[in-house]
């Protein structure tokens, strides 16, 4: 039987015998009242008003019942949307292999990805942060490891321009590129990497499904490598490249905008 079947029958049954002791305590109390009055009656009825004391446990009984329900009906909900979130971003991992495996075999060069989100520190400056699971690594880049967050107005650094700019890029780092960078950042950059390709996730109005101007990045995603594109048709195989990056985020807007609905319903589901 659903729970909601259970409440339905004990709120019938709760007020059934609720009414049926609540109406025999009142109407021998006033058989009694007319003859010594309401405080004499109380004492006179003895064990009689355990019939109250009975109506009352029968509804608070009921009311907890209720209570229970909504409780398990809530935690049901919520492993449902848990469940869907998990499902969701297991998704997100599996496209993003799809289009890393894509792009590679388009630049004809093996490439990573990795997905950076943008974060709000303690400070109320904007960060990029390495997302740990939305990652696709096919080349070993030691250094890369430490990388765990860089701020958006970085100097030199691909994905920051791509978030601040809203715009897929793609750009081809020199030999010589870590001299670019302050110490702390040039530390944690692979000094083989030799391309990158970013491209910003956007925030989506939830009632139109497009693009909110009026809201920052999700973050950016995130392609590179250690080997150059072949020069012949390059600009073709990049601009087809950055049109698959941006498929993907398209999708992973989406996907994040779902996400959200998600948690706004269950916010609204919180039992009172």
């Amino acid at each position: 039987m659903k729970r909601s079947s259970v409440a339905s029958a004990s709120r019938l049954l709760s007020s059934v015998v609720s009414a049926i002791l609540l109406g025999i305590w009142i109407n021998v109390l006033t058989e009694q009242r007319d003859e010594v009055g309401y405080l004499d009656a109380l004492r006179v009825l003895g064990y009689g008003n355990l019939l109250l004391l009975g109506g009352i446990v029968v509804l608070a009984g009921h009311e907890l019942l209720v209570r229970r329900l909504r409780k398990m009906e809530f935690d049901d909900l919520e492993n449902g949307f848990e469940l869907l979130r998990q499902g969701e971003r297991r998704m997100l991992q599996e496209a993003l292999y799809l289009v890393c495996a894509l792009i590679s075999k388009t630049l004809s060069v093996p490439c990573n990805a990795r997905y950076f989100r943008a974060i709000t520190d303690d400070q109320g400056e904007t960060c990029l942060e390495q997302d740990r699971e939305l990652v696709v690594l096919n080349i070993a880049m030691p250094r890369e490891y430490g990388f765990t967050r860089v701020d958006i107005n970085t100097p030199h650094i691909v994905s920051a321009r791509a978030y601040r700019e809203r715009v897929p890029l793609y750009e081809k780092l020199p030999v010589n590129h870590t001299e670019w960078y302050a110490e702390e950042i040039g530390r944690m950059i692979e000094p083989t990497q030799r391309w990158v390709l970013a491209c910003p996730v956007l925030s989506l109005d939830p009632l139109t499904n497009r693009h909110d101007d009026g809201r920052p990045p999700h973050g950016v995603i995130v392609f590179y490598g250690t080997q150059l594109p072949p020069s012949s048709g390059s600009r073709a195989r990049i601009a087809e490249s950055l049109g698959y990056a941006q498929k993907f985020a398209d999708y992973m807007c989406s996907t994040l905008n779902a996400l959200e609905l998600t948690r706004t319903m269950e916010g609204r589901s919180v039992p009172g």
